[in-house]
């Protein structure tokens, strides 16, 4: 039996208006008339029986009942919220409110129902990359492969100024005659991020979408002229739902791209700075595919009257920023462990009449990659009541662990800007600051860093080699719980 849900890519308890909504858009990607895919037709034909059952209320109730309990009993995650304040004080001028949301899988896992993965590795083998730096990425992409489950593939891309396919999609126990190919390369031109990062995405989107598709872009260079049009092809791949993760070597890669090319589908970016982070940043991700219960999950949100999202947080797994964007791309959750997010709000003046206030409400969608691949949704509402003079209360001790450690992050950010506008001094300052309090907590290593960082840029009026990347990466670092530090 087909799975209409999955077809139009929505959850069971899918209303009339997202049904209809899903259906439009996904007629006007693969009708026929408006692309020169062979595939199209055969997809726009299924879409089309889809929509004629599940847009009638009577054939979508009679196919409903034929459907097994497995669908119809939502994902196994429970939610729990804590919030910086229970009661929010009515005040005349904007305050801060901060949300810290658990999702956890309760779900048993089972071997069985874990699908395949297929990953991309995209190689940037330019001219800078010669010497240590291509044998490192070498030696770890051989020994990715020994890694990987008879049932997955693998795919490498190289690239520099022009791409090509090193390794096409292949199950790991047919690789022994292709991944010499790995070893024999060469390097040499420029680098031109797009050419890399359209062919690996071609590779992924060349094989059934039920494989968790993964690219893992590795470079150390700025890409020429082409950032546009690398975001543009990130989204493009984050609605196939294609993850993309960014890794950087060296100091003269474009961090703030390589940011946002992970983030807009939920994955994340790293600074490589030896063949260890490298090997451990594999390892980690292997874990994650073969322990996922659901992907793509993103939140859709609608704010209360005078709230605005100011910043959003991933703490784990994968920390990282998030997009201020609705839906918000949330990543992947796995079994018997948590995603852990931070969200800071500003809440305007309350009126008098208000006496509860809604923040936030909305839905986390995600996908669960059984055997049949379904659509699920969590609702999600944070709602406080208001008085004009509260009782005092602290905050949950994790929420204010994790908002030290966000907080040193956020001093990195602004360092950032500062040196940019040429406040070398203040930065200089802030520095000092940072170290001070990553000393207070225990972290002597960075805050070394961090010293020898503000010696150089009193010096030298700018930042050392890759002493920005360090430090942006290293205070990210420290927003992981509690032994789950790189």
């Amino acid at each position: 039996m087909r799975d209409y849900y999955s077809i139009l890519g929505v959850s069971f308890d899918a209303t009339p208006e997202e049904i209809r909504s899903a259906y439009f858009d996904l007629a006007k990607k693969y009708h026929p008339d408006v692309t020169d895919d062979p595939k199209a037709h055969d997809r726009f034909v299924e879409i089309q029986e889809a929509y004629d059952v599940l847009s009638n209320a009577a054939r979508r109730a009679k196919y409903d009942a034929s459907l097994p309990d497995t669908v119809k009993k939502g994902p196994e995650v429970t939610l729990n919220v804590r919030t910086s304040r229970m009661v929010i004080p009515r005040i005349q001028e904007p305050q801060l409110f901060y949300a810290l949301v658990d999702l956890i899988c309760t779900a048993e896992y089972n071997v069985k129902e874990a699908p395949p993965f297929h990953i991309c590795l995209v190689l940037d083998r330019s001219t800078s990359m010669h010497g240590a730096r291509m044998d490192m990425v070498k030696s770890s992409a051989l020994n990715l492969l020994k890694q990987f489950r008879k049932q997955d593939l693998i795919s490498v891309v190289a690239f520099s100024d022009r791409a090509e396919v090193v390794i096409p999609p292949t199950r790991v126990p047919d690789l022994a005659k292709d991944d010499h190919r790995i070893s024999m390369l060469q390097v040499g031109g420029g680098t031109e991020i797009y050419q890399g990062l359209q062919l690996g995405i071609e590779q992924l989107r060349s094989i059934d979408p039920r494989f968790m598709r993964q690219l893992i872009l590795l470079t150390d260079g700025h890409t020429y002229g082409d950032d546009e049009a690398c975001i543009e092809l990130a989204e493009e791949a984050a609605q196939d739902g294609i993850q993309i993760n960014t890794m950087g070597i060296g100091h003269e890669w474009n961090d703030e791209l390589l940011d946002k090319i992970a983030t807009i589908s939920g994955a994340n970016s790293i600074f490589v700075t030896s063949p260890k982070d490298l090997n451990k940043f594999f390892e980690q991700k292997l874990q994650l595919l073969n322990d996922t219960y659901a992907r793509g999950l993103s939140l859709e949100f609608t704010l209360g009257e005078g709230v605005e999202l100011k910043y959003a947080f991933r703490l784990h797994p994968e920390t990282s920023p998030l997009p201020a964007t609705n839906p918000i791309p949330l990543g992947t959750l796995m079994y018997h462990k948590s995603m852990s997010l931070l969200f800071e709000f500003v809440i305007h003046p309350i009126s008098a009449d208000v006496t509860s206030l809604q923040i936030l409400t909305g839905k986390i969608k995600m996908e669960l990659p059984s055997a049949q691949s379904l659509r699920a949704r969590l609702p999600i509402q944070i709602k406080r009541a208001v008085m004009d003079q509260p009782e005092p209360e602290s905050p949950p001790p994790a929420l204010i662990e994790a908002l030290g450690k966000l907080t040193l992050y956020r001093m990195q950010e602004k360092i950032q800007k500062e040196v940019e506008e040429g406040q070398i001094d203040k930065a200089t300052r802030r520095l000092h600051y940072l170290a001070t309090q990553l000393l207070s907590q225990g972290d002597r290593e960075l805050a070394h860093a961090v010293l020898l960082e503000a010696e150089h840029l009193q010096q030298s009026r700018t930042f050392s080699r890759e002493g920005d990347k360090r430090i942006k990466y290293g205070t990210r670092a420290l927003l992981l719980p509690s032994g789950m530090e790189h």
